[in-house]
C-alpha cells in the first residue's frame, strides 16, 4: 500500500493493520497449539512407560485405579477451592448432550489408561506409541471425513492416506532388527 493510498483511504491502512494483528494472532496460536501438542506427547510417553513399569509389577488394574483416583482427589480439591470452576462446570447443563459426552470422554479416558498401559507392558513404548499414533492419525481422518462430533468435514485424499502408509512403512522400520 501505497502513502498516498493510505492519506486518501484511511479504511485500507485500517484493514491492513486488522489482516496483520489477525496473522500475528494465527501464528501465535499455531505456534502454542504445536509446543502443547509436543507437551501432550511427551505427557502420554512418559506416563506410559511409567504406568508400564509399575503394571508389569503389580497388574493393570492398580495401575489404572490409584491415577484415577488421584485425579479425583485434585479435581475435587480444585472445585472446591475455585468458585469459577463451578459456574463453568454448570455450563454443561445448558448443552443438550453435555453430561453424555462427557461420560463417554471419561469412559474412553479410562480405556486410553489400559491400552496404553498394556501395550507398554507388552511390546514397550516406542512400538507402543508408534502404533497409537498411526491409529489416532486413522481415526481423526475418519471423524474429520465424516465431519463427527461437529469437526469441519476434511475429505479422505490420497495424499493423506499416502501420509499414512508411510507411517506404517516408519512403524516397519522401528520393528526392523
Amino acid at each position: 500500500m501505497t502513502a498516498w493510498m493510505s492519506m486518501s483511504y484511511p479504511f485500507l491502512k485500517r484493514s491492513s493493520m486488522r489482516a496483520r494483528t489477525f496473522r500475528k494472532k494465527r501464528i501465535t496460536d499455531m505456534v502454542l497449539g504445536i509446543v502443547i501438542a509436543l507437551l501432550a506427547g511427551l505427557f502420554i510417553s512418559t506416563q506410559g512407560s511409567i504406568n508400564g513399569l509399575v503394571g508389569n509389577r503389580i497388574g493393570v488394574t492398580p495401575t489404572v485405579i490409584v491415577p484415577v483416583a488421584y485425579q479425583i482427589l485434585l479435581y475435587s480439591t480444585a472445585l472446591l477451592m475455585n468458585r469459577k470452576w463451578w459456574t463453568e462446570l454448570t455450563a454443561v447443563t445448558q448443552y443438550p448432550m453435555g453430561w453424555g459426552y462427557l461420560l463417554i470422554s471419561a469412559l474412553l479416558g479410562i480405556g486410553i489408561m489400559i491400552t496404553i498401559t498394556m501395550s507398554m507392558m507388552r511390546i514397550g513404548p516406542l512400538l507402543g506409541l508408534a502404533i497409537i499414533v498411526l491409529s489416532q492419525l486413522g481415526m481423526s481422518m475418519i471423524i474429520e471425513h465424516f465431519g463427527w462430533f461437529q469437526q469441519t468435514q476434511r475429505a479422505i485424499s490420497l495424499n493423506r492416506v499416502l501420509g499414512l502408509l508411510m507411517f506404517v512403512i516408519g512403524i516397519w522400520f522401528f520393528v526392523r532388527k
